[in-house]
């Protein structure tokens, strides 16, 4: 059957005079209003401001991560600070740590010690014995080395303990392996015989 326009524009006409009608009743705008506005809302919030609000999350996680590392470097800082106020304080004392653990052997700074030591508790020194070193030698790793040696002395009691004594006091470190006492026979007084290691740094290769 032929479509005519005229016949179906009659028929329907009443409904689009309808919706018209309908359109214009104060709630039904009013409800459209609100809807149309409902979605277009969702629209921007989905296309325009989610994207901001994710830019805006990132940017505040970054504040926050850059708050963090700042933190972290001014306690760096102020520990810096610290270590440099203490190492100033204990500047003019280093010297006192070079001579409590030299950086090479120095035998004969140490025959001389023993020496004098000898001669101010007032002990005679027989003889004095001391291990082979490398005195220009040369490790990988900085960690502590020994000179060992053996000192013979003679006098009495009270003085060779005095010797003993005084020796273990010296700022180098020293550290006694064993000692023995004994007569000296017919002539008197006693001879005190000492096996000791002292500690020195050798040079970083």
């Amino acid at each position: 059957m032929a479509f005519n326009w005229q016949t179906e524009f009659h028929r329907y006409r009443r409904y689009f005079v309808d919706i018209g009608q309908f359109y214009r009743q104060k709630k039904v705008r009013v409800y459209t209003e609100i809807v149309l506005s409902i979605l277009t809302t969702a629209f921007f919030l989905f296309f325009a401001i989610k994207p901001t609000l994710v830019t805006i999350t990132g940017l505040i996680r970054e504040i926050k991560d850059k708050k963090l590392v700042s933190q972290k470097l001014e306690e760096k800082i102020n520990n810096l600070n610290a270590a440099q106020q203490e190492y100033s304080n204990v500047q003019n004392d280093l010297y006192l740590v070079d001579q409590t653990l030299p950086k090479d052997s120095q035998i004969f700074l140490l025959m001389k010690q023993l020496e004098v030591l000898a001669f101010k508790t007032g002990v005679s020194l027989e003889t004095l014995q001391y291990s082979p070193v490398n005195l220009k030698g040369e490790t990988e790793e900085k960690k502590p080395s020994t000179v060992d040696f053996k000192i013979v002395l003679g006098g009495s009691y009270e003085n060779l303990k005095r010797f003993l004594g005084s020796l273990i006091k010296l700022r180098r470190v020293i550290l006694l392996d064993g000692f023995a006492f004994k007569t000296r026979g017919t002539t008197g007084g006693l001879i005190l015989s000492i096996s000791a290691k002292a500690y020195f740094l050798k040079e970083e290769k």
